[in-house]
């Protein structure tokens, strides 16, 4: 996906966030007739294949459901079906590691080398609050982890350290001040988050995120390895990845457990909902600790100047779609795509689950912010 540096300081993002105007809102229902007719055409060509749900307050304002979870043996989707969430995990680690400084066992501002003792000397400099934003100027040693994978993620994480020549791992930028997304980078905060509890990943983000969430059906995709070499994970309630287009589906290879910190949970509309109530209702982050995370730094992206109303916070997106601030996180396109976006200024969230790696995402978010713009400009239902 591509993210643009959001251009507001972060106080006033902060605000924006967290005191938005509800109740001029609050007792009109949007119109979603246009978002069904588009789903019921995009299921029918085969372009959708899931759940897309709106919600404010736990209350159900929209929900769609279709396509087939597993269409060889003709299992449909339902709004209990678990999906991978792939990217979206990111945000459910950057709440881990936020409670563990809340708690005291990280420091966001801390070198990532005071968590990791085979932390390379030339990452000194390099942050939590850097990995967590992205702007920690590593370079993202992924594809290496996945070739050193044989075992599990401790395993293959301390192979990546120990392993690599230095001219491989030496950062390519100064960090905090350029964006570039890196996925390594959430590895390396898992790893120093169960190496700072000494338990494994799954535990620590069950017990920090996933139980007091409510997200009861919700899980970390364990490691499936035969004779040595990953093997995709299929269970029982888990809707079957698709890539290639309507009409010539492929099914799809993936090993999301390699990717602990940065897309290995599988989770079903119910619980992402459970996140959204448990994040409003303060049950996982203090108020500063989320306002913290909401707010995006300007820096540069890819080495460019900063242009539109988009950033990167802690493990979060902020962007928008038709005028409606949006915050969350997706993730995707092997097989699986999912989103996950809280609208501040409506009390609302927006889960899109789906179990085809071509669904495009924008459009969707697009409708669902016409619908609420409509409400706010007097063209409401």
């Amino acid at each position: 996906m591509t993210l643009i540096k959001h251009s507001l300081p972060a106080g006033a993002l902060a605000s924006l966030l967290l005191l938005s105007p509800l109740a001029a809102f609050a007792a009109e229902r949007p119109d979603f007739a246009p978002l069904e007719a588009q789903l019921v055409t995009a299921c029918e060509a085969g372009e959708f294949s899931g759940v897309l749900a709106v919600a404010r307050r736990g209350e159900m304002l929209f929900q769609h459901v279709c396509g087939q979870a597993d269409p060889v043996n003709g299992v449909a989707n339902t709004t209990e079906t678990r999906f991978k969430i792939f990217s979206t995990s990111k945000y459910l680690t950057a709440i881990a590691i936020l409670r563990l400084c809340e708690n005291g066992e990280m420091d966001l501002d801390a070198p990532i080398g005071r968590y990791l003792a085979d932390a390379p000397a030339s990452w000194a400099g390099v942050t939590v609050r850097n990995l967590l934003n992205h702007t920690s100027g590593l370079p993202d040693l992924t594809e290496a982890m996945l070739a050193r994978f044989s075992v599990d993620h401790p395993t293959a994480m301390k192979a990546v350290l120990n392993d690599l020549p230095e001219d491989e791992t030496r950062p390519l930028e100064a960090p905090g001040e350029n964006f570039r997304y890196n996925n390594f980078g959430f590895e390396l905060l898992a790893h120093a988050a169960a190496a700072t509890r000494g338990e494994t990943f799954d535990r620590l983000l069950d017990e920090l995120v996933l139980k007091p969430a409510g997200m009861t059906t919700a899980s970390v995709e364990a490691p499936n390895l035969v004779a040595g070499h990953p093997v995709a994970v299929q269970e029982e309630g888990l809707a079957i990845g698709y890539n290639g287009a309507p009409g010539a589906l492929t099914q799809a290879e993936n090993w999301a457990f390699i990717q602990l910190g940065a897309g290995a949970v599988r989770a079903s509309l119910a619980d992402m909902l459970a996140l959204d109530r448990a994040l409003d209702e303060g049950r996982l982050l203090k108020p500063d600790s989320l306002a913290e995370m909401r707010a995006a730094p300007v820096v540069s992206r890819d080495g460019k100047a900063v242009v539109g109303p988009r950033g990167y916070g802690l493990g979060v997106v902020v962007s928008s779609a038709a005028g409606q601030a949006m915050v969350g996180h997706s993730g995707g396109t092997n097989g699986y795509i999912a989103d996950f976006e809280q609208l501040p200024d409506q009390d609302a969230v927006l889960v899109i689950l789906t179990n085809r790696g071509f669904t495009r995402l924008q459009p969707l978010r697009e409708q669902v912010g016409r619908a609420f713009t409509a409400v706010a400009t007097g063209g409401g239902a």
